[in-house]
């Protein structure tokens, strides 16, 4: 399968776009890859496929395969276990990562209901883009392909992202979440915690603290698998009551120990982290 990365290139979309992501895969072998959560959405829109998502609380997996509708949109994000996905066909895959609480900038629409859609694409861009998936689609070249969907998204910047927010996210990220809880980000932010709660849902789709925990999952994430801090250093830094609670946490986001992800991820790029695996087709 081949895989690429493309930043967005106009100053005022890199706010809102972290990066575009392209697959193409043309062969008949069956794949299957494993990736971590996130709080960034992923639109993927996927050309003659069928996608079945099981997202609850024992699964959270994407079964692809052949299907009949030209184009199938869908959302993915708000992880709190392993995603794990079966490619099971042959697949051409946009993928458009956003930041979060930057999905906001271009609908009003619920996030459940979109969450829950197989049509994403249709509902943020609505009928006036009819054809737009043709286009980009017949374009083979992902470099263009990425510079139809900019035009797209520039067309369609719709709204602001309240103050209190960014102000919020930019604590946040200051930070890195050492020692932020619910409680001193809404004592930071001047807001009530119910208030807090409904900023960041309505927002971002998550509660504060499945955000927070989701943050901090990534930080350690990254320094394990960068070497920068042993998992014990890991465990400390990142203010975990003891070393079973860290490795339970981890666990429940990865699967695995801290050890064992180590030796089992396959790609390793910015913010992918994959366990990735192929088999031939009997």
């Amino acid at each position: 399968m081949k895989s690429i990365i493309i930043k967005p290139k106009n100053e005022l979309l890199k706010k809102y776009v972290q990066y575009f992501l392209f697959f193409k895969k043309t062969d008949s072998t069956i794949l299957n890859y494993t990736t971590f959560p996130n709080n960034n959405l992923c639109l993927s829109i996927y050309k003659q496929n069928k996608i079945d998502y099981l997202n609850h609380s024992k699964a959270n997996n994407c079964i692809i395969t052949q299907g009949n509708k030209n184009f199938v949109s869908r959302l993915y994000g708000f992880h709190k276990m392993p995603f794990q996905v079966d490619i099971n066909s042959c697949l051409d895959q946009v993928c458009i990562i956003f930041y979060p609480s930057a999905l906001r900038t271009f609908t009003n629409e619920s996030y459940t209901d979109l969450m829950n859609s197989d049509s994403v694409f249709e509902a943020i861009f609505s009928n006036k883009n009819a054809f737009l998936l043709e286009q980009i689609f017949e374009e083979d070249n992902f470099v263009k392909r990425s510079e139809k969907l900019e035009s797209l998204l520039l067309k369609n910047l719709k709204n602001e992202i309240p103050d209190k927010l960014k102000e919020g996210l930019h604590f946040i990220s200051k930070y890195n979440t050492e020692n932020i809880t619910v409680e001193t980000l809404s004592e930071k932010l001047k807001v009530s915690d119910s208030s807090l709660f409904r900023l960041f849902k309505n927002n971002l789709g998550q509660n504060p603290k499945s955000y927070l925990k989701t943050i901090r999952f990534r930080t350690i994430l990254d320094e394990i698998m960068n070497g920068q801090q042993s998992p014990t250093e890991v465990n400390y830094l990142n203010q975990y009551y003891d070393q079973a609670h860290f490795i339970n946490d981890f666990k429940t986001y990865t699967g695995y120990s801290p050890k064992k992800l180590i030796d089992q991820v396959s790609i390793q790029q910015n913010d992918l982290t994959w366990i990735y695996n192929k088999m031939n087709s009997e």
